[in-house]
């Protein structure tokens, strides 16, 4: 009987320990932080914007993905959590360790559209499994997001300009005519070819060499075609650039471009 006891003893003392154990580790668990950035929206007079929309682009490799954003009144809530992006990217649990890079982009109608710069999100190969994210946008200050911390920004929209591809040849000549194609820049694969990028829009310079392009904060792509001409074949070139100014100069020659010194 005492042994039949104290066996019971035992097997119920050791059961009631592994309850009250995964009863605090799920408590623990419940209790973690969510690792979150808040973005508020405003234009240059500090008014609230309206209409934003956002989306999260995703790099892995050669391949594109984007995961639309909620935007509500009091702005974006993104979770910067490696488990959030698993949860709500398709197929992220397999891809999230491969992530090269993300970017948060936000459209505001009336304003240039303004994208993040590169995002090494937690628990990729990329940003290692570190407990912090960084993320900055342009013209913006930049955030070191921590595990389980929330911090909270304002980002300044501003109204668009116009802005410019300008093509010279190598003797300085504006190039008239030349079929140009625009798009926001993400990737491009082994080959050298865009990949995943955003259309903008298409057309020809005019008489001055100029091309008219999307105002925004965000890297630009360009497809050149190139007409044929002795010992070279018609092609296209590509031409990947940040706006920094109102016009980006850039030099054809040998079917190549480059920028104007």
């Amino acid at each position: 009987m005492k042994t039949y006891f104290w066996g019971f003893f035992k097997l119920t003392g050791a059961a009631s320990l592994l309850f009250v154990l995964s009863f605090l580790l799920g408590a623990k668990f419940l209790l973690a932080e969510p690792t979150l950035l808040h973005l508020d929206f405003q234009d240059p007079q500090g008014a609230k914007i309206e209409g934003m929309k956002g989306t999260l682009v995703l790099v892995v490799g050669n391949y594109v993905d984007r995961l639309p954003l909620k935007i509500t009144e009091d702005g974006l809530d993104l979770p910067m959590d490696a488990s959030w992006l698993k949860a709500h990217w398709p197929g992220g649990k397999n891809r999230l360790k491969n992530m090269n890079r993300a970017y948060v982009f936000l459209k505001a109608p009336g304003y240039a559209w303004l994208c993040s710069n590169p995002i090494q999100w937690m628990g990729t190969d990329s940003g290692g499994l570190g407990k912090n994210v960084v993320v900055s946008f342009p013209r913006g200050k930049t955030l070191v997001v921590s595990q389980g911390q929330k911090l909270s920004t304002t980002l300044e929209f501003r109204k668009p300009t116009e802005r410019f591809l300008k093509l010279s040849g190598s003797k300085g000549k504006p190039m008239s005519g030349v079929h140009v194609k625009s798009y926001v820049f993400w990737s491009k694969n082994d080959d050298g070819d865009l990949n995943g990028s955003d259309f903008l829009t298409e057309g020809l310079t005019d008489d001055t060499g100029r091309f008219p392009v999307v105002d925004g904060d965000f890297t630009y792509a360009f497809e050149i075609d190139t007409a044929a001409a002795p010992g070279k074949k018609a092609g296209t070139v590509l031409v990947v650039k940040r706006f920094e100014d109102k016009e980006y100069p850039a030099v054809l020659q040998d079917g190549s471009a480059s920028d104007t010194p």
